[in-house]
């Protein structure tokens, strides 16, 4: 699966990604290693992972590959921005 680190905390090792199939998020425990050649893990980078999911919580196996497709950018910025479309009414009673 592809997914973006959206918070990493590097001297624990830990961290959550966002899932491309919009499911839930999924954890990078210390327990998981970092690809050869990658030296550090960070907000925003792609990875490509396998996962275990047990009672809907996913948990990050292992990395596959990393890379850097937002050039740092915080995805918690960009969210901020995302200005959805104003809601109208959802369901109307017609007695």
């Amino acid at each position: 699966m592809l997914g973006i680190i959206l918070w990493y905390n590097a001297d624990k090792s830990v961290g959550l990604v966002w899932c491309e199939d919009q499911g839930p998020l999924a954890y990078i425990g210390p327990e998981v290693a970092v690809p050869e050649g990658v030296h550090k893990l960070g907000r925003g980078a792609q990875i490509r992972f396998g996962y275990e999911e047990q009672n809907g919580f996913r948990t990050v196996r292992r990395i596959e590959g990393v890379a850097v497709v937002m050039g740092g950018t915080d995805p918690a910025k960009v969210l901020a921005n995302y200005d959805p479309p104003a809601a109208g009414p959802m369901l109307r009673v017609v007695a």
